[in-house]
């Protein structure tokens, strides 16, 4: 392990541990963000008395990190109650972590609160870590510097992560009196983060499963940078090997990095048979986050494809997943596209009642870019302009030479 990982696996166990309740900023990057989440991870396995919640998905607003929050609670609660037992009882999420009028703090502190009310009597701690690896506008303002502010339960210890190239909650806990509240900037170069990723992918005393974890995530760096043959190679071996372990969420994420490359190399007839591989991975799991994301790329695969039908197909499980998954702004990407499936296959008048409705989701959820390109849609169709493309939800890759 690299020594500045080492030092924040030290502060991280020290802040667990320590008799006073507390708040830990960490300011990182989104690709250091990954760290927080696996050394997190291996202090819960070390815990047997603490219960550690790390939530770590992208949103584009706070207010849709803060759903994304609640509907992991509630799948984590269930799988609780089915480890205890069928004549197991745990309560429901309190009304207010939903209630869309509520400040976003507010709903963030039922949710806690409720959290807390899970742990037994005892010596007992609950470690929240906020931790999205991608940053909502926003974040800091409105939900990580009103919770730093706010006194906490004595057995909380509140992880928050703010952005190191503009830190604002930082710079606060950095100054703040308390020495309920910490500071710590995980400050190493682009190539320190890899570094470590990769030691930690070939370090034979760590568990199998921690090494292949450390693969995907070498797979989602190349990917990222555009060295398509490298990350292919990773992606199809962890796919195999969480195939052979049984574990069908991670064999299709793997699977639909696989074909992300397929995409991105203009396979677009090979790329729908690995994501629809992947989507049979999960047909009979309730891993609806994976289940949601691949459903959106094989439509947009298929729409490219010019599979009209199959699209459209596709695009309406995404949005019903996206509505159990409590994922408004999902819904909103996917019903301009259902729009857009609706009016290449003759449909105008559906398709208008389509994006008049997902106007009206847009303005409820304060959603300005989807709202804007929406409108540009329903303008388009009162002029007679046909713009026969889905939603713009993710940019195109460019395949770089391996390094």
């Amino acid at each position: 392990m690299l020594p500045i990982l080492a030092e924040l696996e030290s502060l991280l166990a020290a802040f667990v541990e320590r008799d006073l309740p507390g708040v830990l900023v960490v300011a990182c990057t989104d690709v250091e963000s990954l760290h927080i989440a696996q050394l997190l991870a291996h202090l819960d396995e070390r815990s047997e008395s603490d219960l550690f919640l790390n939530f770590t998905d992208p949103a584009c607003t706070v207010a849709e990190f803060v759903d994304c929050v609640a509907r992991n609670l509630q799948l984590q609660q269930a799988a609780l109650v089915e480890q205890l037992g069928s004549s197991a009882t745990l309560p429901p999420l309190p009304a207010r972590a939903h209630e869309r009028g509520s400040p976003l703090v507010v709903r963030m502190q039922a949710l806690l609160d409720h959290a807390l009310r899970l742990l037994p009597p005892g010596d007992h701690r609950l470690v929240w870590s906020l931790c999205p690896t991608e940053l909502p506008r926003d974040f800091s303002t409105e939900l990580a510097v009103p919770l730093l502010r706010m006194p906490h339960d004595a057995r909380l210890r509140l992880v928050l992560r703010d952005d190191r190239t503009a830190p604002m909650s930082f710079k606060l806990a950095e100054s703040w009196p308390d020495e309920h509240v910490l500071a710590y900037s995980l400050d190493f170069p682009a190539e320190g983060a890899v570094a470590a990723t990769a030691a930690a992918a070939q370090d034979a005393e760590r568990p199998i499963e921690a090494r292949v974890q450390a693969l995907m995530e070498l797979a989602y760096l190349d990917l990222g940078h555009g060295r398509l043959g490298d990350a292919d190679q990773k992606f199809r071996g962890c796919a195999q090997f969480y195939a052979l372990r049984r574990d069908p969420p991670l064999q299709a994420l793997a699977l639909a990095g696989a074909a992300d490359i397929q995409r991105a190399r203009g396979d677009m007839a090979g790329a729908r048979l690995t994501y629809e591989t992947a989507l049979l991975a999960v047909a009979s799991d309730l891993a609806f986050p994976v289940t949601l994301q691949i459903a959106v790329d094989l439509a947009d695969t298929c729409f490219s494809l010019n599979q009209f039908t199959d699209a459209e197909g596709y695009y309406r499980l995404a949005d019903a997943i996206a509505g159990k998954l409590l994922r408004p702004h999902t819904k909103a990407d996917v019903q301009e596209s259902i729009g857009a499936c609706r009016l290449v296959q003759g449909a105008g008048d559906e398709a208008v009642q389509i994006w008049n409705a997902a106007t009206e989701l847009c303005r409820a959820i304060d959603y300005p870019k989807r709202f804007r390109s929406v409108l540009g849609r329903l303008e388009h169709a009162r002029r007679g302009i046909c713009l026969e493309a889905p939603a713009a939800i993710r940019p195109p890759r460019q395949e770089t030479r391996p390094c």
